[in-house]
């Protein structure tokens, strides 16, 4: 495995795809180097083949998203790239500041079509309920 200067092995970008206990849905989130999720789908996919799909096509799309940085009632940052006014990447989290968001965003695109695709589908269980925008499914 590569090693940086430091001396800490470097880890490739990757998509992961998910899905809860409770939920036939499969979600796809891009895992950076750093081993934190950077982004995921703005909508659930009906299965693992329409989750890998996804990816591939906003792989292929990525250069032409158009990011949007919002501000939220709690003043934090948050990131979603949209393809016809529609989300189709939602950043994970929110920043402290604008140029942060930015730059989550930027580091999206520049990983996005390098980024490897784990073809296993991890299941996790829920700690809360989703948000009502993410649970329509991508159909």
């Amino acid at each position: 495995m590569p090693r940086r200067k430091d001396g800490m092995r470097t880890v490739a970008p990757v998509f992961q795809l998910y899905r809860f206990s409770d939920d036939d849905a499969v979600w796809w989130r891009l895992v950076s180097p750093n081993g934190r999720g950077l982004a995921r789908t703005a909508l659930a996919m009906p299965s693992a083949a329409a989750a890998h799909a996804s990816v591939e096509a906003v792989r292929i799309a990525v250069g032409s998203l158009v990011p949007v940085l919002r501000l939220t009632d709690a003043y934090r940052w948050q990131w979603m790239l949209t393809q016809d006014d529609v989300p189709v990447v939602q950043g994970i989290g929110d920043q402290d500041r604008r140029v942060r968001c930015a730059h989550a965003c930027r580091s999206f695109v520049d990983l996005a079509p390098v980024a490897a695709l784990d073809l296993a589908v991890a299941t996790f269980r829920r700690s809360s309920a989703p948000p009502v925008s993410a649970r329509r499914s991508a159909t």
